[in-house]
């Protein structure tokens, strides 16, 4: 292994990382149980670094009496920018060639980085003499990109001429390898010239740039697959960072969010919705919509009502459109505080506590779900149809014939998972004035971050107690958008639902040939509930799944009697994929033979 030289750039201040970086480095900030520089530094010595120029300012007392003179064996040198306050890292690049003669080819870092060691593997080995890692430019990216030509950097861009044209770019990692002639060559006159008569505060990759316009630099741009990697601008990489790094933090950092899942690299099997719905039509118009609904306030509330009711093709003046159907929760405990309750069991967590102590009938498909009996001594019914995490479905007809046989109690049906079963609504029919439909359309329209549902009900008491609750602006510019612009894609949402069900059934199929996977619940809904059997370490199997391929699901041991996971349905691909990566993880989880009869 030949020996090579590395700088780092530590200079900045990091004032977007406030408050983690008021009293301590950025460096210094723990990532699992490494420091990002400690962390750094393990990575160069494995690819064979002696030697690391560290570029400061910023807290310089504390990085160096971190670090020392020498890391495991390798030397460790400092060059301080007096100026780091009022410039940028062009001028800390050019202080450290300034400074010191690395003699040799030599990796270029950032401070703010953490990756898989194999992404300096890939700088290191490339055939090329001047070399930047490069990654596949997705949606929240910010800073510098590259266009490439036959795998060299054509151009280097900086955000102020960043522009969406539909050329393919690829975001700088900010890791680059270059040869002593070009640093010492061309790029150290550049960044002398370019400082000394124009500007001190901009970005090293300008000067590369300009260089490769100049035809003095030839820049082979290597693009990162599956390596990791993650660039620290603020408080929030922290965590996203700390997840995806510690294998362990990971998971529990998803179930502690209960949301935000666009921040980590995952394939959701936990959240349901309609994976087939919206189509890339509606997306796109929505993209070229988005600065008027940005810049724009919504309808008030009635407009809204209005527009939801010609959406679903129903009756306007039973109709409240909520900011999400968990907006109806606390709202329905108030109204019906000290009325006798029954819900099922298990089901979705709201009802449990919004009605702590409401009575519990038993969902499970070794028990009859005649419930008939029981009705008539409630002031409120729960049912939840299908229901979530069991995917058990009633027929229409049946409930509709228990509302209708018990005037006197309120009937609570969440219709949540309808669409995906075979069985009309209960709008669709007669109006019964006891009946109250409750509906989260996130589920079924695939737009959860869009935040609607909708109440539905003819017991006026109720609907005008609602009303006085809700503000005027009560849903976002967004979600009416949608609303208008689905009125042409109804067709498609029809064939979303069939997708799912078809989808369902192939699902279960290859879910049914998983070793410790035992009985797969019947279900109408886009999810299953899957009881696993004994033998598998789940915890274990869940971390590994999560690890391997991203795959993120719910274990909902503890809503029901049985060791189960609640499984969304998604798309063949995805479902495939999670069967293989069962597979793959299966013996690594499964707990010996002995010890399977204790689990």
């Amino acid at each position: 292994m030949r020996s090579m030289k590395a700088v780092i750039l530590a200079a900045g201040a990091g004032r977007r990382m406030y408050p983690l970086t008021q009293e301590t480095h950025k460096c210094l900030l723990p990532v699992g149980d490494s420091t990002l520089v400690d962390r750094m530094l393990e990575g160069l010595l494995q690819v064979g670094v002696s030697e690391v120029m560290l570029l400061t300012g910023y807290m310089h007392d504390q990085l160096q009496a971190h670090l020392g003179s020498a890391y495991k064996g390798m030397r460790l040198e400092y060059v301080f920018n007096e100026r780091f306050e009022d410039t940028n890292n062009v001028v800390s690049l050019l202080r450290a060639l300034q400074g010191y003669d690395l003699r040799d080819e030599f990796l270029l870092l950032e401070a703010d980085l953490i990756f898989d060691f194999s992404v300096l593997r890939r700088a290191v080995d490339s055939p090329a003499s001047e070399v930047a890692i490069l990654a596949p430019f997705k949606s929240g990216m910010d800073g510098t990109v590259a266009e490439l030509r036959e795998g060299w950097v054509h151009d280097i861009i900086p955000p102020e001429r960043q522009q969406r044209d539909g050329v393919t770019r690829y975001k700088t990692v900010n890791i680059y390898k270059f040869s002593h002639a070009f640093a010492y060559g061309p790029l150290l006159q550049m960044l002398a010239y370019y400082t000394e008569r124009f500007e001190e505060n901009c970005y090293y990759e300008k000067i590369l740039g300009m260089l490769i316009y100049a035809g003095q630099l030839r820049l082979k741009g290597e693009v990162l697959g599956d390596e990791a990697w993650a660039e620290l601008d603020d408080p929030h990489d922290v965590v996203r960072a700390q997840a995806i790094f510690d294998g362990q933090r990971l998971l529990n950092q998803l179930e502690y969010n209960f949301g935000g899942l666009w921040n980590f690299p995952v394939i959701d099997f936990n959240f349901i919705r309609n994976i087939y719905f919206p189509t890339d039509a509606m997306v796109e118009e929505m993209r070229q919509k988005l600065p008027d609904l940005m810049h724009n306030y919504g309808s008030r509330q009635a407009v809204m009502d209005g527009k939801m009711a010609t959406f679903l093709r129903c009756q306007e003046e039973p109709l409240i459109l909520l900011n999400g159907a968990s907006q109806a929760y606390p709202i329905l405990a108030e109204f019906y505080a000290g009325k006798k309750v029954l819900i099922p069991s298990p089901t979705f967590g709201e009802y449990s506590r919004v009605f702590s102590d409401a009575d519990t009938f038993r969902d499970h498909p070794d028990e009859s779900q005649d419930l008939s009996a029981r009705l008539g001594s409630y002031g409120l019914v729960v049912l939840v149809n299908p229901n979530n995490p069991t995917g058990t479905l009633w027929s229409t007809a049946t409930l509709w014939k228990w509302i209708s046989e018990h005037p006197q109690v309120d009937f609570l049906v969440d219709e949540s998972f309808i669409d995906f079963s075979d069985q009309p609504s209960l709008t669709t029919l007669e109006a019964l004035p006891n009946l109250i439909v409750l509906k989260s359309l996130g589920k079924s329209l695939g737009v959860p971050g869009l935040r609607m549902g909708y109440l539905y009900t003819h017991k006026r008491e109720l609907h005008d107690f609602f009303q006085v609750r809700l503000p005027i602006w009560n849903n976002n510019s967004l979600a009416e958008f949608f609303l208008e612009t689905g009125l042409k894609h109804r067709d498609a949402l029809q064939r979303s639902f069939v997708a799912t069900r078809l989808e369902r059934e192939r699902m279960k199929g290859l879910l049914a040939g998983c070793p410790g996977v035992g009985r797969i619940w019947p279900s109408a809904a886009n999810f299953f509930l899957v009881e696993i059997t004994a033998e598998v370490d789940l915890e274990a199997i869940l971390r590994q799944m999560l690890r391997l391929s991203g795959i993120y699901v719910k274990d909902i041991s503890s809503k029901v009697d049985c060791r189960a996971l609640r499984i969304a349905v998604r798309t063949a691909e995805d479902n495939d994929l999670f069967v293989e990566c069962w597979k793959k993880c299966y013996p690594l989880a499964a707990r010996p033979a002995t010890s399977a009869g204790r689990a």
